[in-house]
C-alpha cells in the first residue's frame, strides 16, 4: 500500500477536518480524485484494486448518534491475562450499544458504544471492566456533529433501510420503499446535509500486506496545550493516516506504516511534543464493525415519529 492508497482511504473515511465519520455516502470517484490530485480513472483503478485485494470490503452507513438522542464514548482497556481474548471480544460484541471494536495485538482492546445518559454510560463501563477483567482504562466522549433537523416518518424509514446496506442503485431503493427515485434522492440529500447519517469505509486489516496497521493513542497534558500539540501530531503522521478521531479526552490516529519499527519511533516522537501527556502506538489485529446494531435505536425513533394511532411497541434499547 503506497501513499496514494493511504490518501484514498482517508478520503473515504473523512471528507474534511477530523470527524467520527464521513457525512452521508461514500464520495464519487471524481470527488476522491480531486481531493488526492489524480485523474478519476486513477482513483477508480486504485479503489477497485483495494476491493480486489480484500483490504476494502465496502462502507457502513450509520445513523449519527446525535440524531438518535444518544451520546457516544470510546474505552480502551487491557484484557486480563486470565481471560481468553477471543471469548472477551465475543462478549463485548453482544453488549448493548457497542458499534465498533478495535482488537489490538497483545492485551489491548478498544470499544466504541452509544448510551442515553450518564447512568447507562457508567453501567456499560462497568460491564466492559467485568468482561475484560481490567481494573481501568482510557475513556473519552466521542463528539459527533449535531443534527438539528426533525425527520419525518418516511425519512426515519429511509434511515432504517440505509443502515441495513445491501442496495446497488437508488432505483432499487425507490422500488423497495414504494416512492420515486426523485423522492429518494431528495430525502437522502437532506439526511446527508443535516449529518443525520454518516459513512465509514470498512477494511479487513488482515488482508494488508507489506505494511502494518496501527493506532496512535494520545492523551494531552492540558486543554490549553492541546491545539498546538494536535497540529504538530497531524503534521507528523498525516502522510500515513487513514482516520483521525480527536475526541474529548484523547486523540486516536489510525496509521498504515511501511514497517513495524516505525511504530515505536512515532510514539517517541509524539511523546516529545509539548502538551502530550501520553503516547502509545498499538498494532491493529482487526476492526470489528457492527454499526447495524444501532438500527434498533433508529426504529424506536421511527416509531416515535408516527401518529399516535399508528405507533407500535418497540423493545427497550438499554437493559438496566
Amino acid at each position: 500500500m503506497d501513499d496514494l492508497d493511504v490518501q484514498i482511504l482517508r478520503e473515504l473515511n473523512q471528507a474534511s477536518g477530523v470527524l467520527p465519520g464521513r457525512p452521508g455516502f461514500r464520495a464519487s470517484y471524481r470527488e476522491i480524485a480531486r481531493a488526492v490530485s489524480v485523474s478519476p480513472g486513477t482513483a477508480r483503478n486504485r479503489i477497485n484494486r483495494l476491493y480486489a485485494s480484500g483490504v476494502l470490503t465496502g462502507s457502513s452507513v450509520y445513523a449519527n448518534p446525535s440524531v438518535l438522542g444518544l451520546e457516544a464514548g470510546a474505552y480502551a482497556v487491557e484484557v486480563s491475562h486470565s481471560h481468553r481474548k477471543r471469548d472477551v471480544i465475543n462478549r463485548l460484541r453482544a453488549l448493548e450499544g457497542v458499534y465498533f471494536i478495535q482488537n489490538f495485538r497483545g492485551t489491548l482492546v478498544g470499544v466504541a458504544f452509544v448510551y442515553p445518559d450518564t447512568v447507562a454510560r457508567e453501567q456499560t463501563l462497568e460491564s466492559i471492566l467485568g468482561i475484560t477483567g481490567a481494573s481501568g482504562g482510557f475513556f473519552s466522549v466521542v463528539p459527533y456533529p449535531p443534527c438539528h433537523e426533525t425527520l419525518s416518518p418516511p425519512e426515519w424509514k429511509l434511515v432504517s433501510r440505509l443502515v441495513q446496506g445491501s442496495f446497488a442503485r437508488y432505483a432499487d431503493l425507490a422500488r423497495e420503499l414504494g416512492v420515486s427515485v426523485r423522492t429518494i434522492k431528495r430525502r437522502v440529500s437532506k439526511l446527508v446535509r443535516s449529518h443525520a447519517v454518516l459513512c465509514v469505509a470498512t477494511l479487513d486489516y488482515r488482508a494488508l500486506s507489506g505494511c502494518v496497521p496501527t493506532d496512535l493513542i494520545v492523551a494531552f497534558s492540558s486543554p490549553a496545550a492541546r491545539h498546538e500539540a494536535e497540529r504538530r501530531i497531524l503534521a507528523l503522521v498525516r502522510d500515513r493516516m487513514i482516520f483521525a478521531g480527536v475526541w474529548t479526552d484523547i486523540g486516536l490516529y489510525s496509521l498504515v506504516l511501511p514497517k513495524v519499527s516505525m511504530a515505536s519511533q512515532i510514539a517517541e516522537d509524539v511523546a516529545r511534543i509539548p502538551g502530550v501527556g501520553m503516547s502509545r502506538v498499538e498494532i491493529v489485529e482487526e476492526h470489528i464493525d457492527q454499526v447495524g446494531s444501532l438500527r434498533k435505536y433508529v426504529d424506536r425513533k421511527w416509531a416515535e415519529s408516527l401518529p399516535t394511532r399508528a405507533r407500535v411497541p418497540v423493545p427497550s434499547s438499554h437493559s438496566r
